[in-house]
């Protein structure tokens, strides 16, 4: 049973096949956020940041994952990327330097990564460097136009500032937009971000929801019309609708 990378089911699936998760607890404290809900919370949630038990240290934990990172290379390249991560923040303070140097051994072995982040406070760092000039690094951001349900995070302007520099760089940029929790704010972190942004990847909030089918029917409609570049409606958002 591997203990870092993984091949996700369900909703997640629909991000990437295979994906490593190192770290539980996440101090972004978004307020929709799946993993502090439900019967594993009190495993994976949370705001406290612990490195998983079964990785031991960081140090073991970079070994556990260049051994299973040499095991399933070549699927995970045949399947697309590597994803970083669905549970806590790759770019947080407690979590980049384990995170990216499982990142620069992958991208040495050719593995594509996709990371996703809320944070905006990292492009400098030391530990990130050397993986930013790799043509097959995917940087992307949560966006959802709502930062007082991101209290912990970094704010969606200030994602979006950091998702421009990173284009201008010539890095390969991509946007979760996901969940909508307000059509109209969605619509305008698409709109803010259609000269930075290289692929979208749009879904709804689960459960209640304060917007009808049509509301999302009208936002679908709004966005096709700016002929984004690239664009993937997930299978939740299209039943919905």
């Amino acid at each position: 049973m591997s203990k870092a990378i993984y091949q996700p089911k369900g909703k997640a699936r629909e991000y990437s096949a295979w994906a490593c998760n190192l770290y539980n607890g996440c101090p972004n404290a978004c307020y929709y956020c799946y993993n502090n809900k439900g019967i594993t919370k009190s495993k994976v949630g949370g705001t406290n940041v612990r490195l998983k038990k079964c990785l031991v240290d960081e140090k073991t934990a970079l070994s556990i994952f260049k051994e299973e990172l040499d095991r399933y290379k070549e699927s995970i390249i045949h399947d697309g990327y590597l994803h970083f991560n669905f549970v806590s923040d790759p770019c947080l303070p407690e979590t980049i330097e384990l995170n990216w140097s499982c990142i620069d051994y992958a991208l040495s072995k050719s593995v594509p990564c996709q990371v996703l982040t809320k944070r905006a406070d990292w492009l400098e760092h030391p530990a990130v460097q050397n993986a930013l000039s790799h043509p097959k690094l995917l940087i992307g951001f949560s966006l959802t136009g709502c930062d007082d349900l991101e209290p912990g995070a970094s704010t969606n302007d200030e994602r979006i500032k950091a998702m421009q520099v990173l284009h201008k760089a010539g890095i390969h940029t991509w946007a979760s937009i996901e969940p909508i929790i307000d059509p109209e704010k969605s619509l305008d972190m698409i709109a803010k971000t259609i000269e930075c942004c290289d692929h979208f990847k749009i879904g709804i909030l689960s459960g209640q929801k304060n917007y009808t089918p049509d509301q999302i029917r009208n936002f679908k409609a709004a966005v096709d019309v700016l002929n984004l570049k690239s664009v993937y409606w997930k299978e939740s958002l299209l039943e919905y609708i």
